[in-house]
């Protein structure tokens, strides 16, 4: 069998695929994981395993998650010299078709079951399950190493090289002992087909004779049971009747003894009902006492309170005195401080003001400078807002008139030129769209116009010919741009204000030369007002001044040098006022900045004594309070204290004469007294008839009459049961008399004699089929160890080229490698490296294919996903074999890993897309 090509169509991840591989050599099929390379091989299987309506979950198992497809398979194949192409749909849609072309050239096709059917007969017909399943590797089965012996294209070939008979023991023998001896054992040597059932129905005849057997016996057992069961009913029958009689005379007895119960319970009742009232009583006398206690104690707290409180309020008065007098003091000191603060401030605001004319003088001159250079800024702010051109729109402008020029050349050369003159009487009338220059409407005798047309000219004479002239596609793609560079230049000149670009490039020389000018005038204005603005500063200094004047009232020289400014001295005073000639004249403030500063040092030195008394005084009155608050505090807790106390013995005393309203003081011991003689006489009554009740034994007859109660209800319902089992006893002999179990016994026993001459008859034919299988089993193992030379010779050439020349190999009875041995090392399979088994299973598939490529019954061999475990330097090897393999059969590789693979010679790889 050779495959030729796999197409996949919705099969689990993949849309639509089509892989085709060399007939003999090596294919490489590379992917990514969840590519679908593992499909490639699902899918062969598929397609001849399952019909196109089969419900199998391995169909459902291959449909797109999600997708209502069918998932469909092409093959093509050479099989037994015919070239087949075979294609299945399954679930929607559902399809089978199979094209057969002959050695003869003769084509054949079916459709549906019997393409199904004649694709499954010719596949087993020509491809041994057994070498499929060898030579297919699926993925993670890389390192099971193969055991081939029941694979009959590989006998027949190790036979045909050999050149050794088996013996006699040919295939069709063979298939025949093995025939003969599975009608009546299954692989595993058990029991099969009529001999299991010939088996199971002496086994059923044996149960059923037993069955009847054991029917007679339980017949038998009934009659003895049911004599039994009448014994045992009449002794418990007897038991209950006398059992009966005794219950009767419990009744009697306690209905004799209900009266003294009932006498008991009145008693017991009245005696709790006088406890009850005794309670009551000796919780009055309590309660009583208790006011009494409470009554006391209260008026000696009351007392000792009222004193306590008459001493708080004493201490708490006196303790307010200091406070008023601490505070007294400190009001004087305070008032010395207000007159120590008034003078410091009286001296700050001198050196203040003296410090603000020397500000002002020099805020002046840099005034007069700064008024000059805003001028010179707004001049030049003004020129610049008048001018809208900059560097960018300039040169807009001039793109834009290159464009438009360039655009009115392009529209010249590449559309018509119309020169339309009139010779006649007749009016000629023009008219259009996209026309160049200036249109007249009509021409006069002999006059004429040219014009460049780049959309559709019309030239009329009204009753006689109309001619219209159209430019090409090209010509209005040249009007456009030119329209386009027309609208472009209009808009730029428009924003910029100018009629043209020369008049632009002059308005952009004034703006440089305006904006120099701005630069430096206001570089020299951040200079004059890096402080601040000094027209500000100065009205700020001159209001200041002039308030300061003002408020000392004395006579001050005018601000020299302010515009406006005047001395409000000059204009009011006159020398012959005589206003303050009478009065004291403190000293006059000093004039100097100096003095000035020195008069503040002294007045801040007696601020700061004045503040030093100050702390004092707030320390002694913050003390006085503090001890006045705490004796407040004090005075206030005790006429609590007092307060309560009274209230408290208010409330006792209220209680006490509520309670005296109800029973006075003598009252309340003589009713206890007489609660207490009439409990202890109600308890002797009580005593009198709980003897009386003793003696008649009245507390157990209740508790005697139940537990006979209890027992004869255990004996009716015994006598009951006995009953019961008596009638089904009775009812099953019944039913045995009617079914007649005598002759089933003796049918059962001849239909087991039946069965078991059958069954003999079987087992020795049986015996026989698995003594013949057995020897030839034998002689055919024998014969296997003679014809395992050439499978062996083969493994060991293959394996030499990868090992060296040291390497040899074993082979068990199922011609499968059992020791491998290496420079004189021999060891089992089992105890290989992980790699070593990999390879050594890949080079046995190899050797098994070289054997069984030249016959009818070969088959490719694939290996999904496999070297895993294999050195850089066995990869180059085991690739070199690789390639040799593909030279006498179709061997298929897929991996994800095609570095693994990249010493395998002229090997075919294909990659496959996601």
């Amino acid at each position: 069998m050779r495959l030729h090509s796999l197409a996949l169509r919705d099969f689990r991840g993949v849309k639509d695929r089509i892989v085709r591989f060399r007939a003999l050599g090596t294919t490489v099929v590379v992917g990514d994981n969840e590519v679908g390379k593992s499909s490639l091989v699902e899918a062969f299987g598929l397609v001849f395993d399952l019909p196109d309506d089969s419900k199998s979950t391995r169909i459902r198992d291959i449909q797109p998650a999600g997708q209502d497809v069918g998932p469909e398979v092409t093959v093509e194949l050479s099989l037994g010299g015919r070239e087949l192409t075979y294609a299945k749909r399954w679930l929607k849609n559902r399809s089978t078709e199979l094209t057969i072309v002959e050695p003869d050239g003769r084509r054949r096709s079916w459709t549906g079951r019997e393409a199904h059917n004649e694709a499954e007969r010719l596949f087993h017909e020509n491809v041994d399950p057994v070498l499929w399943q060898t030579l297919m590797v699926s993925q993670g089965q890389s390192l099971v190493l193969p055991t081939p012996a029941d694979a009959e294209p590989l006998i027949t070939a190790v036979t045909a090289e050999s050149g050794t008979p088996v013996d006699g023991a040919s295939m069709p023998l063979v298939s025949a002992v093995e025939h003969e001896y599975l009608r009546y054992w299954t692989p595993r040597g058990k029991p099969t087909g009529d001999f299991a059932r010939s088996a199971k129905a002496v086994a059923a005849a044996e149960l059923a004779a037993r069955q009847a057997l054991q029917a007679m016996d339980e017949v038998q057992s009934d009659i003895r049971r049911a004599e039994r069961l009448n014994l045992d009913l009449e002794d418990v029958s007897g038991r209950l009747t006398d059992h009966l009689t005794g219950v009767e005379a419990l009744r009697e007895r306690k209905q004799a003894t209900d009266e003294i119960l009932l006498r008991r319970d009145s008693v017991r009742s009245r005696a709790e009902t006088a406890r009850a009232r005794l309670e009551n009583h000796t919780r009055t006398r309590l309660d009583r006492e208790r006011l009494l206690e409470e009554v006391e104690r209260f008026t000696k707290f009351e007392a000792e309170h009222a004193a306590r409180r008459s001493d708080a309020e004493l201490v708490a008065k006196t303790a307010a005195e200091l406070v008023q007098a601490a505070e007294v003091a400190l009001a004087e000191v305070v008032e010395l401080k207000d007159v120590r603060r008034t003078e410091v401030q009286a001296a700050e605001r001198r050196v203040s003001e003296l410090m603000d004319r020397a500000e002002l003088d020099r805020l002046i001159g840099q005034q007069t400078e700064l008024v000059d250079v805003r001028a010179r800024i707004a001049a030049a702010g003004t020129i610049l807002d008048r001018i809208k051109v900059d560097d960018a729109l300039v040169a807009a402008l001039e793109d834009a008139r290159a464009a438009l020029v360039e655009a009115r050349a392009a529209l010249a050369a590449g559309v018509p030129e119309v020169t339309v003159r009139r010779l006649g009487a007749e009016p000629v009338e023009l008219s259009g769209t996209g026309l160049e220059g200036d249109v007249p409407a009509d021409l006069g005798f002999d006059e004429s116009t040219e014009l460049l047309v780049s959309g559709e000219l019309v030239v009329g004479v009204p009753g006689q010919v109309e001619v219209t002239v159209r430019a090409g596609g090209e010509a209005a793609t040249l009007r456009s741009r030119v329209d386009d560079a027309v609208r472009r230049e209009k808009d730029l000149l428009k924003k910029a204000g100018v009629k043209d670009v020369a008049a632009a490039r002059e308005l952009l020389r004034k703006a440089d030369t305006a904006a120099a000018e701005l630069h430096e005038a206001r570089r020299t204005e951040k200079s004059l007002t890096a402080g601040g603005d000094p027209g500000e500063r100065i009205a700020v200094l001159t209001a200041r001044l002039g308030t300061a004047d003002e408020e000392s009232g004395s006579k001050q020289p005018a601000v020299e040098g302010v515009p406006g400014q005047m001395s409000l001295f000059e204009e009011f005073a006159s020398p012959h006022d005589t206003l303050f000639d009478g009065f004291e004249v403190d000293e006059p403030e000093p004039d100097d900045l100096a003095g000035a500063q020195r008069a503040l040092e002294t007045a801040r030195d007696g601020l700061g004594e004045a503040e030093r008394l100050l702390a004092d005084a707030e320390f002694a009155a913050a003390q006085a309070r503090k001890a006045a608050d705490e004796d407040r505090s004090e005075a206030q807790n005790a006429r609590a204290r007092s307060e309560l106390a009274a209230e408290r013995l208010a409330a006792a005393l209220e209680s006490l004469e509520a309670a005296r309203a109800v029973l006075d003081d003598e009252s309340v011991g003589t009713a206890e007294t007489e609660a207490t003689a009439e409990v202890e006489a109600v308890l002797e009554e009580l005593t009198a008839v709980q003897e009386q009740a003793d003696a008649a034994g009245a507390d157990q007859v209740a508790d005697e009459l139940a537990a006979a109660l209890e027992v004869a209800k255990r004996l009716q319902d015994e006598r009951d049961r006995l009953r019961d089992a008596l009638r089904t006893t009775e009812g099953r002999l019944e039913q045995s008399g009617r079914d007649g179990l005598a002759t089933r016994r003796d049918l059962a026993e001849l239909e087991l004699s039946a069965v078991r001459t059958e069954y003999e008859s079987l087992l020795r034919r049986a015996d026989a089929a698995q003594r013949v299988y057995e020897t030839l089993s034998r002689h055919r193992a024998a014969a296997q160890t003679k014809y395992s030379e050439p499978l062996q010779s083969r493994i060991e050439a293959l394996g030499r080229s990868v090992y060296g020349p040291s390497f040899r190999v074993w082979l068990d009875d199922d011609l499968a490698v059992a020791e491998r041995e290496l420079d004189g090392v021999r060891l089992p399979v089992e105890a290989l490296s992980t790699g070593a088994q990999e390879q050594l299973a890949i080079i046995t598939r190899l050797a098994i294919s070289h054997l069984v490529s030249t016959g009818e019954g070969s088959v490719p061999v694939i290996f999904d996903d496999a070297l895993g475990w294999s050195d850089k330097a066995r990869l180059r090897d085991m690739g070199a074999l690789l390639g040799r393999a593909g030279d006498h059969g179709q061997v298929i590789i897929l991996t994800c890993m095609p570095d693994r693979y990249e010493y395998v010679p002229k090997a075919t790889f294909i990659t496959l897309d996601g």
